[in-house]
C-alpha cells in the first residue's frame, strides 16, 4: 500500500511536455557542448601537408646519389698539399653545383606539375638549398670519416634514423620513446619544420632555429671532413700492410 502511494504521488510529479520540449531537451542532451574549430594556416589538401617531409627526403637521396657518383674527396688537391678544408670545399662545390639542378628540377615539378604553391616561394626554394648544402656536407663527412663503402651504409643507417623520428609522417609523440628522445638531434627534424611553415605559413621561432641547426651541421660537417683528411695524411702499418690484399 506504501509503494502504491509513493507512486501515485510521484506520477503526478512527472512534467508534462510538449513534442517542441522533448525536442529541445534532446538536443541539450545529445549536444551538451558547443565546438567551435578555428584552424590556423590550414594545408589546402593531403599532400601539402606531406610535401616538407618528402621534399627534404628527397634532397637527401640525392645528396646520396651524387656521393656516389663523385669522389666525396678528390685526391689530387690531397696529393697537391693543399690545406684540409680547401680539400673539402674543392670536393664540394663541384657536387653542390650539381645538386642544385636537382633541387631547380624538383621545386619546378612539385610546384607547376603536382600543384604545391607555397605560402613563401623564394624562401621555400632559398631553405631547400640550406637543407641541401648540409645533407651534402653531412653526408660528405660519413664517408670521409668511415671511407666510401662503409659511409655508404652509415648514411644509409642515419637516414633510416632520421625517417622514424623526424615526425614528418605522423606527430613524433605517437612514435616509440626512443624515437622521440632522437627526435631533436637529426637534422631532418628541422628540415620539415622549416618547410612546413614556409609552406603552409604560420612562421615562429621554430623556422629561425631551423635555420641555425642546419648551419651549424653543415659547419661541423666540414670541420669533422677537413679533420679527417689531416688524419688520412698520416700512413700507419696497417694501411701500408692490409690485412686482405685483392
Amino acid at each position: 500500500r506504501e509503494l502504491a502511494d509513493k507512486l501515485r504521488l510521484g506520477s503526478t510529479q512527472i512534467p508534462s511536455w510538449t513534442d517542441q520540449q522533448r525536442t529541445a531537451v534532446a538536443k541539450t542532451v545529445s549536444s551538451p557542448v558547443k565546438l567551435d574549430l578555428v584552424t590556423h594556416n590550414p594545408a589546402p589538401t593531403f599532400g601539402t601537408g606531406f610535401a616538407p617531409f618528402f621534399m627534404g627526403l628527397a634532397v637527401f637521396i640525392g645528396a646520396l646519389l651524387i656521393w656516389m657518383v663523385l669522389k666525396p674527396l678528390q685526391p689530387r688537391p690531397i696529393i697537391n698539399g693543399l690545406g684540409a678544408f680547401r680539400v673539402v670545399l674543392a670536393s664540394y662545390w663541384p657536387a653542390f653545383l650539381v645538386a642544385v639542378g636537382q633541387v631547380l628540377v624538383m621545386y619546378t615539378v612539385v610546384h607547376f606539375g603536382v600543384g604545391l604553391n607555397p605560402r613563401y616561394p623564394l624562401y621555400t626554394a632559398a631553405f631547400l638549398l640550406l637543407v641541401l648544402a648540409t645533407y651534402l656536407g653531412l653526408i660528405q663527412a660519413f664517408n670521409a670519416v668511415f671511407g666510401v663503402a662503409v659511409g655508404r651504409v652509415v648514411t644509409l643507417a642515419f637516414l633510416m634514423v632520421q625517417l622514424v623520428s623526424a615526425g614528418g609522417i605522423y606527430p613524433v609523440e605517437t612514435t616509440a620513446k626512443p624515437f622521440q628522445v632522437i627526435h631533436p638531434y637529426v637534422p631532418m627534424t628541422y628540415s620539415v619544420n622549416g618547410l612546413r611553415q614556409l609552406v603552409s605559413g604560420g612562421i615562429d621561432h621554430r623556422l629561425s632555429v631551423a635555420v641555425v641547426v642546419l648551419f651549424s651541421v653543415l659547419a661541423a660537417s666540414m670541420l669533422v671532413s677537413a679533420w679527417a683528411i689531416r688524419r688520412n695524411r698520416q700512413y700507419t702499418m696497417e694501411q701500408l700492410h692490409p690485412p686482405i690484399e685483392v
